[in-house]
């Protein structure tokens, strides 16, 4: 972690509990407390990756992966532990194109509508795809969320 603008800059790893190939963000913008820009470059071994293209609904994981980095900044400003939190749906999702193309540049930015004590909340995302021909178009859609408080009062002895 490094400090810039009086925020701290975090390592997506520090934020998002993904890992591996579902880690998908490279790296957080900005942020503040209801929004954070996000961005990552699509290259060919992206786990979602096929014949040089990646589906445009795949950008509601990185629009739910960003939302989660959010709450990652939040948890580490107020000395509590990064938790888990839950995709519950999507509404209005519009992408102007079916397919990311390879090389392509994200930029993600999220904003909270609203967030419950209960840990629903609801975020409205917008990505931005920057093609390698300097083209670009938009994905649109509002996320709903869930971060329990405790996974145990969720699952109990699932977990």
């Amino acid at each position: 972690m490094t400090t810039t603008n009086q925020r701290p800059h975090y390592n997506v790893d520090e934020l998002v509990r993904h890992r591996g190939g579902m880690s998908l963000l490279d790296q957080v913008v900005d942020y503040d407390k209801t929004w954070l820009k996000a961005s990552s470059t699509l290259t060919e071994d992206n786990l979602f990756m096929s014949g040089g293209w990646m589906p445009s609904w795949v950008g509601i994981e990185y629009m739910a992966q960003s939302v989660a980095a959010l709450a990652g900044t939040r948890a580490i400003r107020q000395n509590e532990p990064v938790k888990v939190g839950f995709l519950v749906s999507t509404r209005k999702y519009e992408a102007e194109r079916p397919a990311f193309p390879v090389g392509s540049t994200l930029t993600v930015v999220v904003s909270e509508v609203v967030m419950g004590e209960n840990g629903l909340g609801v975020f409205d995302c917008e990505l931005t795809c920057e093609q390698p021909d300097g083209q670009s178009f938009t994905v649109t859609t509002r996320l709903n969320v869930f971060q329990p408080v405790d996974l145990m009062d969720v699952f109990g002895a699932c977990v």
